[in-house]
């Protein structure tokens, strides 16, 4: 679906393995890449690229994960004593990565990189909208939930 999107803002797409994204940038094959902070501070992408726009379209977390057969090996006691430890360790996590990224921007920007924290997301947004229909029609109702729910993430983090 992020392809169906990023096509319907205008992008050619050119799916690519990492090593080769800085020399086709710095070649002019591509033009830009989409990209976790810190994938891009590490690959040092922003030499070949400078402008990074933060638009906060993906949000990847790392769940906790277990196997069904693992946790039904564990005791009730063991089972509330590792989800107690994930809920208790997701707001650490998530302020080290912001914090990692806004180092990591710092940084860049001060070899160079052209932060932009604040594109125009309604446009995005708004030239993404032919793309739900499309999802609807291979995935089903469950791109309307998927949508109420990114809305109110939204408004919960306003």
């Amino acid at each position: 679906m992020m392809r169906w999107q990023l096509e319907a803002m205008g992008f050619n797409i050119q799916i690519m393995p990492l090593p080769e994204v800085y020399l086709a940038i710095q070649q002019g094959a591509v033009s830009g890449q989409e990209n976790p902070i810190d994938t891009i501070a590490s690959n040092k992408f922003f030499e070949v690229a400078p402008h990074v726009t933060l638009t906060n379209h993906v949000y990847s977390p790392i769940p906790m994960a277990i196997s069904e057969r693992t946790w039904q090996r564990l005791s009730p006691v063991d089972r509330e004593a590792v989800a107690r430890a994930a809920r208790e360790v997701a707001p650490f996590q998530r302020s080290f990565i912001r914090d990692n990224d806004e180092k990591l921007l710092a940084d860049m920007a001060s070899k160079g990189a052209k932060i932009n924290r604040k594109p125009n997301t309604e446009a995005f947004r708004k030239s993404v909208e032919p793309v739900y229909a499309k999802a609807r029609e291979k995935y089903g109702a469950d791109v309307d939930r998927v949508l109420a729910d990114a809305a109110a993430v939204r408004k919960a983090v306003k």
